[in-house]
């Protein structure tokens, strides 16, 4: 057999090489899905059930800061809106209207450094500005839990 014969072979073979590999990549979603919320704020969120229960209010976990927050400085939107656009708090109270109470951050060690303090910062003063109550709790306890309800 002739080689110059295997020289169109070998060319399409990694035409159909290079098109399956393309067609795999263009098909890859490497995610999986995952528990909406961590162990600990799990945990938190049975008992803040029971509290929330008893006054017939609707948790929400983990919802957006710019879901709950609008920008009301039209000639600047951009620069407000992306200082709240990747943030999130971990829940949020609402009676059966859906009408926000108040928010909760469940505060732990990793609000301790500098950038999480700035992070922590700006969420306290858009929340004040806005007129919606955020309340940091700490500790994974019903008396506590207790006390920051209305």
């Amino acid at each position: 057999m002739n080689h110059i014969l295997y020289i169109p072979c070998v060319g399409i073979l990694l035409l159909l090489v290079l098109t399956l590999v393309l067609y795999r990549k263009k098909n890859y979603y490497p995610y999986a899905a995952r528990h909406l919320l961590t162990k600990r704020e799990y945990r938190f969120y049975l008992l803040l059930k029971e509290v929330a229960d008893e006054y017939h209010y609707i948790i929400c976990p983990k919802v957006g800061v710019k879901d709950l927050l609008s920008v009301t400085d039209k000639k600047q939107y951009m620069k407000y809106f992306h200082k709240i656009a990747q943030k999130h708090v971990d829940f949020v109270i609402c009676d059966r209207d859906l009408y926000v109470l108040f928010v909760i951050e469940l505060d732990d060690s990793t609000h301790e450094t500098r950038d999480a303090k700035k992070r922590d910062r700006l969420k306290n003063k858009a929340f004040a500005a806005a007129g919606i109550p955020l309340k940091r709790i700490t500790d994974i306890d019903k008396r506590q839990i207790r006390r920051i309800f209305p």
